[in-house]
């Protein structure tokens, strides 16, 4: 989240017809960086080959990449402050377009952490956030349509860029495809251009990035392990997805085609809840079944889906829904236990948490795909830590576990306030900051 200053002028109408001119742009932009950041399953396929390397030291590109991706768009927002929105956006183009196109010439798998992973992993990092922060700056009433259109290239990006990938795979094998992919990735500095700066808007100001105030409240803590046990089962997935597919004798292309399947879920299912309405996922079976009872499923069937093809679109199908409304649910759920201004004020903490998973995730299950043999032990492993993700949560939405937060109850209603409170017009009036959510969470 971030906290933006407002003069009157911008409220309560939103910024001209321009401003979806800007969600297009951000649409794409996040449809480039999750295509290729979440198509790390191909890739690791592919480099093991080419370096004739096993799955521990393979998994360190991907894990790496989505570690740097998570961290930097945390850590360089100083850049966004000092230069905008749209410099930053761009400037990430230009830096993963480097790191992609610097495969062309590397050698050794060493250098493939520093460029694909890495160096690609800053730039997307420097570009993701920004993206969301532009839509929030040029929307007000439709704020939640606008970012409704912007997330669902998430999905979108999910479903185009493995098939993709694949036949570039085989026209132009693995050094013309990262070419081709960092002129893809360029065009994020088209998507920054267009990003124009809000007329009239004042400078925007972000939350301290690691704040003592969350802290203090242990439901935070709480939501922290839960993104920690999210980032680390979802990585696992999406790296392994096609390798599992391939040892049970599905061909390059059909293995490649299950994570098309998730994407084309996840987009359905966050389709789905958004069409049902803002609360429908925290309706208490909605809850129970999408959380508890898929993750359940995904975690106890696995070995047995994977045994013919039908199976794996099947698996893939109930991940992709389920990290569809998993993500839904856990913005809506930290919001309502948590509120804006504690989750901006944390937002430091839990990108570290999804950071964190990311790099553990990989290495952790090629280790033990390497020790057993056998890829469903780390699916097990990551339905495990997706189940836990989700038992966490659920927990602390219906307070059933008789924790209580340290937080004082006068504390806690002052944290819990909403997204613009329209009873504060007299302060939004008077160019008051007001608070606009980008929450980072894993896909």
């Amino acid at each position: 989240m971030i906290a933006i200053s407002v003069p009157d002028v911008m409220l309560p109408r939103d910024s001209g017809g321009y401003r979806w001119v800007v969600a297009i742009a951000a649409f794409f932009t996040q449809f480039i960086i999750c295509g290729i950041t979440y198509s790390i399953g191909v890739f690791h396929i592919v480099f093991s080959k080419i370096f004739n390397e096993d799955h521990f030291n393979t998994s360190w590109i991907g894990s790496i990449l989505l570690y740097t991706t998570a961290l930097t768009s945390v850590v360089m927002r100083f850049f966004m402050v000092q230069f905008g929105c749209r410099w930053s956006v761009i400037l990430g183009g230009l830096v993963s377009a480097l790191g992609l196109s610097m495969g062309m010439v590397v050698t050794e798998m060493y250098q493939v952490y520093l460029t694909f992973g890495v160096l690609t992993g800053i730039g997307f990092g420097l570009a993701c956030t920004p993206s969301i922060m532009a839509v929030e700056q040029h929307f007000y009433k439709q704020r939640m349509q606008a970012l409704s259109v912007v997330l669902s290239g998430v999905g979108a990006g999910i479903v185009v860029f493995p098939i993709l990938i694949r036949t570039l795979l085989e026209h132009l094998a693995w050094r013309g495809t990262l070419w081709i992919l960092s002129g893809i990735a360029l065009n994020l500095c088209v998507c920054g251009a267009l990003m124009s700066p809000v007329a009239h808007g004042k400078q925007v100001h972000l939350m301290p990035l690691l704040s003592c105030v969350p802290l203090r409240n242990i439901t935070f803590h709480g939501m922290c392990i839960a993104n920690l046990f999210w980032s680390f089962g979802s990585t696992v997935i999406y790296m392994y997805l096609p390798s599992y597919a391939m040892d049970q004798d599905s061909s390059f292309e059909t293995s490649v085609f299950l994570v098309s399947c998730v994407g084309m879920a996840s987009f359905t299912s966050r389709v789905i809840f958004s069409f049902m309405g803002h609360n429908s996922t925290l309706d208490d079976m909605t809850a129970i079944l999408c959380s508890i009872g898929l993750g359940v499923v995904i975690t106890g069937i696995c070995p047995l889906l994977f045994d013919d093809y039908a199976g794996q679109i099947g698996y893939s199908i109930l991940f992709g829904f389920y990290s569809g409304y998993w993500t839904t649910f856990l913005s809506q759920a930290s919001r309502e236990l948590l509120g804006p201004e504690c989750i901006a004020k944390g937002n430091g903490y839990l990108s570290f948490m999804i950071a964190l998973g990311s790099i553990m995730a990989g290495p952790a299950a090629g280790l033990l795909i390497q020790e057993e043999t056998e890829f469903k032990y780390a699916f097990y492993l990551a339905g495990s830590a997706l189940l836990w993700s989700s038992v966490i949560m659920m927990l602390f939405k219906y307070q059933s576990c008789g924790l209580e937060s340290f937080v004082s109850e006068p504390e806690k209603n002052d944290l819990k306030i909403p997204l613009v409170d329209r009873s504060q017009n007299d302060c939004l009036m008077k160019g008051e900051p007001i608070l606009v959510e980008a929450m980072v969470t894993s896909v």
